[in-house]
């Protein structure tokens, strides 16, 4: 973990990649990175468990309680604000529902109804270890491309990916009492339609990027600015976006 030193009485910003990057390759010199600098916010830099500069077993058990690893990064003494991409918004979003008192606000991107449903991580271990191939499913491409670039060990991403499952339900996610800004492209069919999340989650605004696909997420230019504006101390008004929300596969 890396830490910087803010200078407002505004909360720290944990920062969280998704699965198969690290903090560098997602948030590091990012238009959010800075925007946030410049408002003098503390910066908490994490890179999760299996990835980046964290430890990488290969033990798919040592994964269960990645929620808690991330938690361990967070100060025990104020609340927290943060951005978590993909797997790091799902994890945000666990400790959110565990621990309410925590979070202020969090920008959740990449996240949609498939936080409901287990993840299909045999086959995206199976993928991760063969290469991308002509029998490639075309949804995954990017994504494997991307953990495959990143410099991770293949071994503890295969775990990660198929670490057991930890499902929240709508009940659990209707008692977070953080703002949650949902940002999800209209081209991510690995976070499909958010309609069911958006319906549970009860201080939700809900962003949809146009011509955005899952790995691109994190890097769109609309999500950094709404991200840093969405995070300000005192913002005047929230992101003019739509009341109801739906990633169209395509």
């Amino acid at each position: 973990m890396n830490e910087s030193t803010g200078h407002t009485c505004a909360p720290p910003v944990v920062l969280v990649h998704g699965w198969g990057s690290t903090y560098e390759r997602t948030w590091g010199g990012s238009d959010l990175e800075r925007n946030l600098e410049q408002d003098g916010r503390r910066i908490i830099r994490v890179d999760l468990l299996g990835h980046g500069t964290s430890r990488a077993p290969h033990e798919s058990a040592e994964y269960a309680h990645m929620a808690d690893e991330l938690a361990a990064h967070l100060p025990a003494d104020t609340v927290v604000d943060g951005v978590g991409f993909s797997l790091g918004g799902k994890l945000l979003l666990q400790l959110a529902c565990a621990q309410p008192q925590r979070f202020r606000r969090l920008v959740i991107a990449g996240v949609g109804d498939n936080l409901l449903r287990p993840e299909n991580g045999a086959a995206v271990a199976q993928s991760l270890h063969a290469g991308i191939t002509d029998d490639t499913a075309a949804a995954l491409r990017p994504v494997l491309a991307e953990a495959l670039a990143s410099g991770n060990d293949p071994q503890a991403l295969a775990a990660a990916i198929q670490r057991p499952p930890s499902l929240l339900t709508a009940d659990q996610l209707h008692a977070i009492g953080a703002e949650i800004l949902l940002a999800v492209g209209d081209l991510d069919v690995i976070a499909g339609a958010a309609d069911q999340v958006s319906a549970a989650i009860p201080h939700l605004t809900g962003l949809v990027l146009d011509g955005v696909d899952h790995v691109s997420t994190p890097h769109s230019p609309r999500l950094q600015a709404q991200a840093a504006q969405f995070l300000q101390h005192r913002r005047a008004a929230p992101p003019e976006v739509p009341t109801a929300m739906r990633a169209h596969p395509g």
